[in-house]
C-alpha cells in the first residue's frame, strides 16, 4: 500500500488510522503476553526448547525425537498395480479431489482394492518415499503385536493384571492391581489421564515429549475403578506397548520388525520414537514413523484375517475379537457400548485399540440406535486413517498434516463403498 492510500479522507480515513494506531498500542501487550508464555513453557521440564517455539505438535515431530529403527523385509514385496478409474464421493472429479486434497492437508491417499493398488496420490509436497508419523493409529499396531505376543506365549491372557508385567504400579497405588489388559485395550482403565492437547502440563503432552517414560508411568493415578466406562487415554496404550516389551524382553520396534514389518514384505524401513536413546522405551501410544505404501500393509494383513504370503502372522480369533464391539458394564448406552463421541456423526465403537465404524444409514443416531457397520479402522490426531472396508475388500490409507474439516471415516467409507 502507498503512503497516499494510508492517508485516506473522511470517516474512512480516520478509522482506519484509530485501528492502526489500536493495533500499534497492542503489540508490545501482545509481545510481552507471547514471551512470557514462552518463557512459562520453557520452565516446564518436560518440554523442549523446539516445542517451545513450534508450539505444537506436528507431523515433522520424529525428527526430534531418538528412534528405534524398523527394517524393510529383505525380499519386498511391492504392491501390484491396477489401473481401475475410482468413482468420487459427492460426484467429484479427479480435479476436484485434487484440489481437495491440497486444501485439506492431505499428505497420501491410497486405495488398495482386492490386494491391488488401484490408486496412489501424493500432495502438500509429500511422495512416495516421505515419511508419514502415526501419531495415535500406531495404537492400533500395538493391539497386534499384544495378540502376538499372547500367541507366544509370552503374554498368558488379556486378562492378566497389568502388574503382572509392571509390578512397580503397585508403588503408585495397590489398586493398579484391578486393572487387566482388556480394561487397557478398551480404554476403559479408570486411570487419571488428562487426554488434552492444547496443555504442555497435560498428561498426553508429558508423555509425548518426554525423555524418561518410566518416570512418566511412576506418576499415573487412579481416578476411580476400572472398566465404567470409555475415557480415551494414550497412556493406557503406553502401559500395553511396556507389557509387550517386558514380557517378549524385546525392544517394541525390533518386536515389530520381526513379527511384521519384514514378514508383510515392507518396501522401506520404518522407526519408531524412543522417549531417549538411554531410556530406549518405545512412545507406544503414537509415533511409529512410515510410507504410506507399508502402513497399507497394516490394513491388508487384517482385511485378510492376519495372514500374508501363506503365513498366519496374527491369529484370526484375536482379529475378530480385537475389532468386535463391546458389551460392557455401565448406566448408560455409551458405557456399556464403548462409544466413543456418542450420538454425533463422528461416533464409533471403540474395540481394542481400533475403532468400528457405524453403519451408514445409522450414523448420527442416538446412542441406543446407531448399529455397528463392518468396517474398522485405525485413527491419529491429524487425520492419519489405516481404513479397512471387508465388503469391498479394501484398503485405504490417509495421511495428512492436518485434519481439516472432512470427516475422513465417512468420507473413505464411501468411497469404499463407491468401488466395489
Amino acid at each position: 500500500m502507498t503512503r497516499g492510500a494510508h492517508s485516506g479522507a473522511g470517516r474512512g480515513g480516520v478509522t482506519m488510522r484509530r485501528a492502526a494506531g489500536a493495533a500499534r498500542s497492542r503489540r508490545p501487550r501482545l509481545a510481552a503476553a507471547l514471551l512470557a508464555m514462552s518463557l512459562t513453557l520453557a520452565g516446564c521440564s518436560t518440554l523442549p526448547l523446539w516445542m517451545v517455539w513450534q508450539r505444537q505438535s506436528a507431523v515433522t515431530d520424529y525428527q526430534h525425537f531418538d528412534n528405534a529403527p524398523v527394517a524393510r523385509a529383505s525380499s519386498p514385496r511391492p504392491w501390484p498395480l491396477a489401473s481401475d478409474a475410482l468413482r468420487w464421493p459427492r460426484g467429484a472429479d479427479d480435479a476436484a479431489i485434487t484440489q481437495m486434497l491440497a486444501d485439506t492437508g492431505t499428505q497420501a491417499l491410497l486405495v488398495i482394492r482386492r490386494g491391488q493398488l488401484v490408486h496412489e496420490q501424493y500432495a502438500n509436497g509429500f511422495a512416495r518415499d516421505s515419511i508419514g508419523t502415526s501419531f495415535s493409529a500406531a495404537k492400533s499396531v500395538v493391539s497386534l503385536l499384544l495378540g502376538i505376543a499372547i500367541a507366544d506365549g509370552r503374554i498368558a491372557s488379556v486378562d492378566d493384571p497389568v502388574t503382572r508385567y509392571l509390578p512397580e504400579l503397585l508403588a503408585n497405588d495397590a489398586r493398579f492391581a484391578q486393572i487387566t489388559l482388556r480394561h487397557l485395550l478398551m480404554m476403559r482403565s479408570g486411570i487419571r489421564f488428562d487426554e488434552g492437547y492444547r496443555s504442555p502440563f497435560a498428561e498426553a503432552a508429558r508423555f509425548y515429549l518426554a525423555d524418561d517414560l518410566t518416570a512418566q508411568v511412576a506418576g499415573l493415578r487412579i481416578a476411580g475403578p476400572p472398566d465404567q466406562a470409555y475415557a480415551y487415554k494414550s497412556g493406557d496404550t503406553q502401559l500395553l506397548s511396556m507389557v509387550v516389551q517386558r514380557a517378549t524382553g524385546v525392544p517394541l520396534a525390533r518386536y515389530l520388525q520381526d513379527k511384521l514389518w519384514q514378514p508383510l514384505g515392507a518396501e522401506y524401513d520404518a522407526s519408531w520414537s524412543l522417549d531417549s536413546e538411554a531410556k530406549g522405551v518405545a512412545r507406544g501410544f503414537c509415533c511409529l514413523n512410515a510410507r504410506a505404501l507399508d502402513y497399507a500393509r497394516i490394513g491388508q494383513l487384517v482385511l485378510d484375517g492376519g495372514r500374508a504370503d501363506g503365513r498366519q502372522l496374527v491369529s484370526a480369533s484375536w482379529l475378530r475379537d480385537s475389532t468386535a464391539t463391546q458389551q460392557r458394564p455401565g448406566d448408560a448406552a455409551p458405557a456399556q457400548r464403548n462409544l466413543e463421541l456418542p450420538g454425533s456423526k463422528q461416533q464409533a465403537f471403540y474395540a481394542w485399540q481400533w475403532r468400528r465404524a457405524p453403519t451408514p444409514d445409522s450414523q448420527g443416531a442416538s446412542a441406543t440406535e446407531v448399529q455397528p457397520g463392518a468396517d474398522v479402522y485405525a485413527q491419529g490426531l491429524y487425520g492419519q486413517y489405516i481404513y479397512i472396508a471387508p465388503a469391498t475388500q479394501t484398503v485405504l490409507v490417509r495421511l495428512g498434516q492436518q485434519r481439516g474439516v472432512l470427516f475422513w471415516p465417512g468420507w473413505l467409507g464411501e468411497l469404499a463403498r463407491l468401488n466395489p
